[in-house]
């Protein structure tokens, strides 16, 4: 997608303010703190409904504002498109074309976006749980329906633990109920491991020519694994 116009409304340190976008390299120049990787983090948050920066969707709203609001024009294979998302205290709303999308599922993977940023280096030195996040980003805007079954897997999880903290309070004795939520949280995780591992083997695979000509043939990339089941899958 080709974005022409960003516009923002109370986004973090932006009161009202558009951007308009040239067909070629755009380049954002200014003194520190004035907001320009607000402006990038910005784009990156109407594509994929979360920040790179922070997991609190607060922390975007514009301070003692009700709501953030991000707009965005552009243009696809299939012609012109504008994309709305609004974060409140109430979550989050998408829109396509002025359509409210009833799932953000549906509405993820519309404007694909790909970002480097100097926490990028996390995903090598950092925790697994990075890296998961990093991969849950990218499969969310190829593949709506990961995006919908990693989902559902927090719910499920979520429902889970109140159950055992409850059974452990002695304030329930649904045994049965767990069992159907294990069950089902089985099967869900079952499906975004073998989802993340195909992701890995794939994304190895078009890595490493490109690291082997960047090092003119001197190293050879791996993605180094702890596990070698079925799937191959990693610590991910």
């Amino acid at each position: 997608m080709l974005i022409h116009t960003l516009a923002l409304t109370s986004y973090r340190n932006y009161e009202e303010t558009t951007v308009s976008f040239g067909p070629k390299v755009n380049v954002f120049v200014g003194e520190n703190a004035q907001g320009k990787t607000n402006l990038l983090e910005a784009i990156y948050v109407v594509a994929l409904a979360k920040s790179h920066r922070t997991p609190k969707d607060k922390e975007l709203i514009g301070f003692d504002q009700p709501f953030a609001r991000i707009h965005t024009e552009g243009q696809v294979r299939t012609g012109e498109i504008e994309l709305d998302l609004i974060l409140s205290g109430k979550g989050k709303k998408g829109k396509i074309n002025g359509l409210e999308q009833r799932r953000l599922s549906d509405y993820v993977g519309t404007l694909n976006v790909v970002m480097f940023a100097p926490e990028d280096l996390d995903l090598v030195k950092g925790s697994p749980q990075v890296r998961r996040r990093f991969i849950d980003m990218e499969l969310g805007q190829i593949s709506p329906v990961y995006l919908h079954e990693l989902s559902l897997y927090g719910k499920i999880l979520k429902q889970r633990n109140v159950l055992l903290k409850d059974m452990q309070q002695k304030r329930s004795n649904e045994f049965t109920m767990l069992d159907v939520l294990t069950d089902q949280l089985i099967e869900k995780a079952a499906f975004i491991v073998k989802k993340r591992a195909e992701f890995i083997v794939q994304l190895e695979k078009w890595a490493i020519p490109i690291h082997e000509s960047i090092s003119r043939g001197k190293e050879l990339l791996n993605f180094v694994t702890s596990h070698r089941l079925r799937y191959q899958t990693w610590e991910i």
